[in-house]
């Protein structure tokens, strides 16, 4: 086997940290539910998640699963709550 060499890296010693990143000053408004919860089917998924406008968040779920019931009013308020800028199409 060849040697190990040694590298020696010269960092930037002026380095500045980077700047804190902004936060929103408020959270958006409430979004109605109608407008970003959709119950997906097979002739609704290209519309709700193939051509959405916004981001997705998929929710493949069963009636018959517990942590499901438990997760769909979290998931549901997170849409609810973003205003808008993400919809939730459960399938």
């Amino acid at each position: 086997a060849a040697p190990m060499k040694t590298v020696t890296v010269d960092y930037p010693q002026n380095l500045t940290p980077s700047p804190e990143p902004k936060k929103p000053d408020e959270a958006p408004p409430k979004a109605r539910r109608e407008d970003v919860i959709f119950e997906g089917t097979t002739e609704t998924i290209q519309e709700l998640v193939i051509e959405s406008p916004v981001p997705v968040l998929l929710d493949v779920y069963a009636d018959w699963c517990g942590p499901c019931k438990q997760l769909t009013p979290a998931l549901e308020n997170i849409a609810i709550n973003a205003g808008g800028m993400l919809r939730l199409v459960k399938i």
